[in-house]
């Protein structure tokens, strides 16, 4: 800690940050239960941030020294002339600690586990390859904030599933994504025996009963994975302030609030929320890296918009305050206005009482693909595990119906949601150079009333 104050003290501006950011990797990858690759990898370094003469200033380097004695290129972060919040930074911690560290499973177990788990699946017939995908993080962060002293610590577990199936001459691929904050408990949590044999189970039975739910205007309800991955797409991304600002123009495109006119975009019922303060989750902090403190941002509010992501520098551009909603990747990228958890807030019904009043429609629980425009107005996704509705009730499963529609048309068709919240993880990309920063999104079940059913191929 003595080092980063000593960098600290080289500089003497309205706003002065310095951090050392460290995380540590360690990967495997399996291909029907052989092991295909490992890694192990450790990024270490320090970064100065500073706002001087209405320009922010950014330096990096893994190289202590070299950021003592000034040997290193400055960049200039322009456009925040018109200064920045200066909110007393909140000094303190956060951690979250693991239960079960990763080194209680040596990496021969850990490799065991996983040829296990290829075991529990490989007689399925429709099943023609299997992929996973495991990796364990730490990310370590001490930050001066204007002389406020930041340190923070999440490890993190994330194992993802590719299955390749076939049947009735129809193949398709299902991607499965799981992790959270912690150590080896997260794995525990997440019954992977019973995940993965339930995903063939499913896929085989669209594949081989499947039809074609045709081309029709009907009722849908998404499941959380569904309403996760819209929460991300159509409503966290276009609330980031530096992106209706036009500063994510060159690299990711636009937002649709920097043309909206009308602040009411969805029903009463849809409320979309970031909160990088739930325990155990995959975004999770307390302070962010300006040394703001983390809330939940209630980004829509019963249909109403409420608030964007903010940072220090474009909040006040909105007059308003920081937020707490800025984090970098590495020690050598700035902090940008990122998501955290992003979700719709459930309701009070159960999944059955979502169901009841459906005479006719679809149920998408998973999907196999999805698109969204440079605004982040049109959005599309072909559903995979997906199941026709009569009368209230779950039946024949339907073959990769696609939904979709514009955000503001889809989220104002939304008439209820149940009371279930699951998340799921996520790396979020943003910036240039990019930063890859990992998230959680999701959401209860979600109900849509007349939306646009049609089939893939013919949209």
């Amino acid at each position: 800690m003595a080092d980063l104050e000593s960098l600290y003290d080289r500089f003497r501006y309205r706003y002065v940050e310095v951090r050392r950011h460290v995380v540590s990797t360690f990967g495997m990858s399996f291909l029907n239960g052989r092991l295909m690759g490992s890694f192990r990898f450790r990024d270490d370094g320090y970064s100065v941030r500073y706002f001087n003469d209405g320009v922010l200033y950014f330096v990096s380097s893994n190289n202590l020294n070299d950021l003592l004695n000034g040997n290193n290129k400055e960049y200039k972060i322009e456009g925040w002339e018109g200064g920045f919040d200066n909110t007393e930074p909140k000094e303190g911690s956060y951690e979250v600690k693991e239960s079960k560290p990763f080194d209680l499973m040596s990496i021969d177990e850990k490799i065991s586990f996983f040829k296990n788990l290829y075991e529990a699946v490989k007689d399925f017939r429709s099943l023609k390859s299997v992929s996973f995908f495991y990796d364990e993080s730490v990310e370590e962060k001490e930050i001066i904030v204007n002389g406020s002293r930041i340190v923070g610590r999440v490890p993190r577990l994330y194992v993802g599933m590719s299955l390749v199936l076939n049947e009735n001459n129809r193949t398709a691929t299902a991607f499965y994504e799981l992790g959270g904050s912690g150590g080896l408990e997260v794995l525990d949590r997440m019954n992977l025996n019973e995940v993965i044999v339930d995903k063939v189970r499913s896929v085989t039975e669209v594949l081989a009963k499947g039809k074609s739910f045709g081309e029709r205007t009907t009722d849908v309800v998404l499941s959380n994975m569904l309403t996760g991955i819209m929460a991300h797409e159509s409503v966290g991304h276009p609330f980031e302030a530096d992106r209706v600002l036009g500063r994510e123009f060159a690299q990711a495109g636009l937002s649709y609030l920097a043309e909206l006119k009308d602040n009411k975009i969805g029903s009463d019922v849809v409320t979309v929320i970031d909160d990088p303060t739930i325990p155990n989750s995959g975004g999770y902090y307390t302070i962010d890296d300006e040394g703001v403190e983390a809330r939940p941002k209630y980004l829509i509010k019963d249909g109403k918009v409420n608030e964007y992501l903010q940072n220090r520098f474009s909040s006040s551009k909105f007059n308003v305050k920081s937020n707490g909603s800025a984090r970098a990747a590495n020690f050598d990228r700035e902090p940008l206005i990122r998501m955290s958890n992003t979700f719709f807030k459930p309701g009070n019904m159960t999944f059955d009482e979502l169901l009841e009043d459906v005479k006719e429609g679809v149920y998408i629980k998973s999907y196999m693909e999805w698109n969204i425009d440079d605004m982040r107005l049109g959005q599309r996704y072909v559903g995979l595990e997906a199941y026709e509705i009569k009368n209230g009730k779950i039946g024949d499963p339907v073959l990769f119906p696609v939904f979709q529609g514009k955000t503001t048309e889809l989220l104002k068709a939304v008439d209820a949601v149940d009371n279930t919240l699951v998340f799921y993880p996520g790396t979020c990309g943003k910036g240039d150079p990019d930063q890859g920063i990992p998230v959680w999104l999701g959401g209860p079940n979600m109900r849509l009333r007349n939306v646009r059913i049609k089939v893939m191929g013919n949209e």
